[in-house]
């Protein structure tokens, strides 16, 4: 599995697809143990049971997945190619926050707090997104729990998590953070907290405890000034503008 600028290069471990009749019945199972994994969890797949809910013959799930991992382990694959644009488009909003401001003004106080407070208003309203489609968070969570019973699935799921991870390191980098590594789990970890807290009703999605977690997260995370990119290296300037991940 890799994302290198927003194309995808994912590998599937069931049987491939050639005719394009093939690739739709395929695509339907995979669609369909999705459906399942929302309404019963991983529990819920079984081969019969996808072959219902994709309106297939059950002989097509066990031609295309002869072991349940391997269906389980696509389904994934497949969830995070539909996703891939979304992944991208985070990366790309969370970058041009910063590219808004002038190195000089990146430096300055009055920068930092527009840094802080447009910072915040862009996380909180990807934290609120993210919490509303409930069925995209309820399937990784299905997937992230099942990884650690399922081996095949377990270097997906910790590469897709890293890929993500990877690009919040990468944004602290362009900030010239010291430890942009540590701020991107801090960053990462409140960010999925606080959309499980949305999800389990602990939190409502307009909380202003919600505003006040993500603002002192940013807060904390920044500092007080914010050290200037070298003159051959003006912001927002990276050679890893997406960074790669892959599945093997």
């Amino acid at each position: 599995m890799a994302l290198d600028k927003g194309k995808s290069e994912l590998v599937y471990n069931g049987r491939k697809a050639q005719r394009a009749d093939s690739r739709q019945r395929r695509k339907a199972i995979l669609e369909a143990t999705l459906r399942i994994i929302v309404k019963e969890g991983i529990r819920g797949i079984r081969h019969r049971a996808v072959a219902k809910e994709a309106a297939v013959p059950l002989a097509a799930t066990t031609y295309y997945f002869k072991h349940l991992d391997d269906l389980i382990s696509d389904a994934f694959t497949y969830f995070v190619e539909q996703n891939i644009d979304h992944t991208r488009a985070l990366q790309e909003e969370s970058v041009a926050v910063a590219r808004q401001l002038t190195p000089e003004q990146l430096a300055a106080p009055a920068g930092r707090r527009q840094l802080i407070q447009q910072l915040s208003r862009f996380v909180l309203s990807h934290i609120r997104s993210q919490a509303s489609n409930r069925d995209h968070r309820v399937i990784e969570l299905a997937f992230k729990n099942e990884a650690l019973r399922n081996h095949q699935l377990t270097r997906a799921v910790r590469m897709a998590n890293q890929a993500t991870e990877n690009m919040i390191i990468e944004f602290f980098e362009l900030l010239r953070l010291p430890d942009p590594v540590a701020a991107a789990q801090i960053a990462h970890g409140t960010i999925l907290n606080l959309e499980f807290q949305i999800l389990s009703g602990a939190t409502a999605i307009d909380s202003p405890l919600l505003e006040r977690t993500v603002a002192m997260m940013i807060k904390a995370l920044i500092p007080p000034t914010v050290e200037a990119p070298a003159d051959d290296q003006p912001c927002g300037a990276t050679d890893k503008q997406f960074m790669r991940f892959t599945v093997t």
